[in-house]
């Protein structure tokens, strides 16, 4: 839930009148001194849900200056369902620019600037805010929805699901124009989301297919919305938490999914990778109804090649647990428990290297190389021929896990050298890091599959994109830009991966307004002085050595 800001508990007599209510019971003294009626008092609950919109409007009529009854239509339509709204005409200069500098085609980093958006105020704000999502969150993106004949289209969704969208889009149009009012507009909207997904939840029968369907992705952009809001990584982590684990509990009532031929199983699946990043991030546990999900996943992918997505899942779950458990523990050399974990990581390290033989035989895909694509969109001129996103997903989800899983192994290894020694010999150290690099590299090359660098041109860019028909849009790219950032911070992967991730970050906030994006960038400059900082230690302390 989102707080909405501090707000009075008074009385409606004392907050029109701008005065401190005293709150007595059963009236406050501000009322009886004047002889009027006291309303009474809000409670908190109301505080968190109060609906100020058309206050919102006033206010940003005000600051860009137009007339408060010129923001009318505009109020209305804000407290309406959006549903009905014609989709609005096209915002001019849609397309950002970039600058490729000749030396390395990457760009600056102290060139990149968020976009100007316009401020001019429009007789509709839901519609700019829809159309920002539009055209920056599901129309330029390999997951685009598409009509019969191919062509990418915009599908009018839900009340609901639309609403939420409106959300995302008015949130991406704050952070772009450091709007405060568009931002505080779009947690209203917000707000009124999560009631309406709350309601339809409640009120839908588990056998409506199409309206479970909704819900899902209603609850799918509210997580969307947490990191594109971006309150902070680690908040914003929790919070799609918790939206993500309410889809899957949801989900979890109602499988299989008979409408569907596989029985939802993909659906299913790709709502639990989703939980892996937040849950690693918070330490949370993964709640039961994940595995009970993963088990009619199993179930109905019984005798599949398919069935190594679940078997996937279940090594990422293993390392997700193993690892909150190792951010709590306080270790020692020679202890049983790192005894055990380092037995659990190598169980990883060689579940890593079959899943692999088995993603190739069920996933396979084409390695190319084209020299006259820009660098700054494309990793060393290369890029991945998948035969579906699904599978770029899948491979990409594995890729991270397993850097994850060899990293741990090698600073447990370093920390704890006696038993290090003995788990992680020399030669493993060196086909460990190999295996990093090769992973994160992979990462860094199947980008232009997941996402569409805003320099391509349209048929370049649908080269290199993976089929898709799911039309989410940019529902998978923070995840993307998570295994980006774990890729480019790895251990022993060069400076010119980190710098490659690091302007995707640069140009997803330029293009997207995602708050998600520009705080993995910061935590990547801090990744990026604490190495610095670490070799200079090391330095210093050799030195001293020297001077003995």
């Amino acid at each position: 839930m989102v707080y909405c800001g501090k707000a009075s508990q008074g009385c409606q007599n004392c907050r029109t009148r701008r005065i401190k209510c005293d709150k007595k019971r059963p009236e406050c003294s501000q009322c009886i001194r004047v002889a009027k009626k006291c309303p009474g008092y809000r409670d908190q609950l109301s505080l968190m849900f109060r609906d100020e919109s058309s206050k919102v409007i006033q206010k940003a009529h005000a600051q860009w200056g137009g007339s408060p009854l010129e923001s009318s239509p505009a109020s209305s339509s804000s407290s309406s369902s959006s549903g009905s709204s014609s989709p609005p005409a096209a915002i001019e200069n849609d397309t950002p620019t970039f600058e490729i500098t000749p030396a390395n085609g990457l760009v600056a980093r102290h060139d990149l600037r968020p976009l100007a958006v316009d401020k001019s105020i429009s007789p509709n704000l839901d519609e700019r805010g829809l159309q920002f999502y539009i055209t920056r969150y599901l129309m330029n993106h390999p997951d685009a929805p598409v009509g019969p004949d191919g062509s990418v289209i915009y599908i009018p969704q839900n009340d609901v699901v639309q609403n939420v969208m409106i959300a995302v889009g008015l949130a991406g149009l704050g952070n772009l124009g450091s709007d405060k009012q568009l931002t505080t507009l779009s947690r209203q909207r917000y707000t009124m989301s999560l009631r309406e997904t709350s309601s339809l939840i409640t009120s839908t029968p588990r056998t409506d297919a199409a309206t479970v369907g909704s819900v899902i992705r209603s609850i799918v952009t509210l997580a969307l919305y947490e990191v594109v809001h971006g309150s902070g990584t680690r908040a914003s982590a929790g919070t799609a938490n918790v939206h993500i684990n309410g889809a899957v509990a949801l989900l979890r009532s109602v499988l299989p999914l008979s409408h569907l031929p596989d029985g939802g199983t993909r659906v299913v699946l790709q709502v639990l990778f989703s939980l892996f990043i937040p849950s690693q991030m918070t330490e949370a546990p993964l709640a039961p109804a994940f595995f009970e999900c993963l088990k009619v996943c199993q179930d109905n992918l019984e005798g599949s090649p398919e069935r190594v997505c679940v078997d996937l899942a279940m090594t990422i779950a293993r390392l997700v647990q193993l690892s909150s458990i190792l951010v709590k523990q306080r270790l020692s050399d020679e202890s049983i428990e790192v005894e055990a974990h380092m037995r659990q990581l190598l169980a990883l390290r060689a579940a890593c290297d079959r899943l692999e033989k088995r993603l190739w035989e069920t996933y396979p895909y084409a390695v190319k190389q084209i020299d006259s694509l820009p660098a700054i969109a494309v990793y060393h001129d290369t890029y991945h021929a998948y035969t579906e996103i699904w599978s770029a997903r899948i491979w990409n989800h594995f890729r991270w896990a397993r850097i994850l899983i060899l990293e741990i192994l090698l600073r447990l290894s370093d920390d704890f050298p006696i038993l290090g020694s003995r788990s992680v010999p020399v030669a493993d150290r060196i086909d460990l890091l190999a295996t990093i690099k090769r992973m994160s590299t992979d990462l860094l090359v199947s980008t232009p599959s997941h996402w569409h660098h805003p320099v391509l041109d349209k048929p370049t860019a649908k080269m290199m994109e993976a089929p898709s028909k799911g039309g989410t849009g940019a529902v998978g790219l923070p995840t993307l830009l998570w295994h980006l950032k774990v890729a480019a911070c790895a251990q022993g992967v060069e400076d010119e991966a980190y710098d490659w991730v690091y302007n995707v970050m640069q140009v997803v906030w330029k293009d997207m307004g995602m708050q998600h994006a520009r705080l993995i960038a910061g935590f990547m400059d801090e990744h990026k002085i604490g190495l610095e900082k670490e070799a200079l230690n090391r330095i210093l302390k050799l030195e001293e050595d020297d001077d003995y």
